[in-house]
């Protein structure tokens, strides 16, 4: 269960000259992301405000913050929209991150009257360049001094084995784990795996584009299986993973009232076995496939155990999805 807070009276933060706060507490920036919050208008398209405060800490022992909110594209285009999180990491990357800075508490506040922990895709990138113990703390808009807090390990399990590393590093992990990987030993996971790995090392093209290729596989309770891969593009927001790739033949099969899957994998060319990416976990579980399982390796070559869409995806905020998509 969450911890849960109470931030004391609203109060001027201090600042320094650079506009980073000289210390606080995660009340004081609950405090702050809400005064963010209800300082700018809404995206245009979702109507809906975020607002974040990163506090990280310099090698020095000093700490700061970085304040963002969401941005939306002003089209129809809504995948262009990027997270009041994202854009927050975006500055830390650019001013902090090169002079050794570590973020320790990541505040997200919004315009639900209930607190909501960040999306999938800021808890991904989050993960990928925050220690799991970093502080996560969320408040709302009824009563908006009220806050949730939960380490980032919690938010999302099963994050891949490249989080965290360079390309370089990256393909020096997936060649030493090649010699030990191999498929899992339940027959309807092992039969994604095995097609997915085979579509994964067909992928030689997309290997210009980035050096690490994934495919992905679903299996029916019929026995059949479909696999794709993802498609890659230059422009690397523009990529769609190989697991989002099976929801058009995973609805049309719903939608013919078909047999149900069972099963997805996704694996790269040197046969190592990931849990669907962010995007990926968000798509299953919000058109009705999140009891769909996956396993994935560690970063030894073993199995974890398996785990459904939705288990993927704790504390997310699903209320508002309905059955009909």
């Amino acid at each position: 269960m969450a911890s849960r807070s109470r931030s004391p009276a609203p109060r001027q933060q201090r600042k320094t000259s650079l506009g980073l706060s000289a210390g606080g507490s995660a009340a004081d920036d609950v405090v702050s992301a809400q005064a963010l919050r209800e300082a700018y208008s809404a995206p245009a398209q979702s109507l809906f405000r975020v607002a974040a405060v990163l506090r990280f800490r310099r090698p020095d022992g000093s700490e700061g913050v970085i304040e963002a909110v969401n941005v939306e594209p002003h089209d129809a285009n809504i995948r262009g929209a990027i997270c009041a999180e994202r854009a927050a990491i975006c500055k830390f990357q650019r001013d902090e991150e090169k002079e050794g800075s570590k973020i320790f508490r990541v505040v997200c506040v919004t315009d639900s009257p209930k607190p909501i922990f960040p999306g999938p895709l800021c808890r991904e990138y989050l993960t990928s360049i925050c220690a799991p113990e970093t502080e996560v703390v969320v408040a709302g808009s009824a009563d908006p001094f009220n806050f949730l807090t939960r380490p980032l390990s919690d938010l999302l399990p099963l994050p891949s084995v490249y989080s965290g590393r360079n390309v370089n590093e990256m393909k020096v992990l997936a060649k030493e784990l090649q010699g030990k990987v191999g498929p899992p030993a339940d027959s309807h996971l092992a039969a994604a795996y095995t097609a997915a790995l085979e579509k994964a090392r067909k992928q030689k093209a997309q290997q210009l584009v980035f050096p690490l290729v994934f495919a992905a596989a679903v299996h029916f309770a019929d026995g059949r299986t479909y696999a794709v891969s993802e498609l890659k593009a230059m422009e690397y927001g523009g990529t769609v993973d190989a697991v989002s790739l099976l929801l058009p033949e995973m609805l049309r099969v719903k939608d013919e009232e078909g047999p149900m899957p069972v099963c997805v994998m996704q694996v790269d060319q040197y046969g190592v076995a990931h849990a669907p990416f962010a995007s990926a976990r968000t798509l299953l579980v919000e058109h009705g496939f999140e009891k769909v399982t996956f396993v994935a390796h560690d970063v030894s070559g073993k199995w974890s155990s398996p785990m459904s869409a939705d288990e993927s995806l704790p504390f997310a905020f699903t209320e508002w999805v309905g059955n009909d998509m």
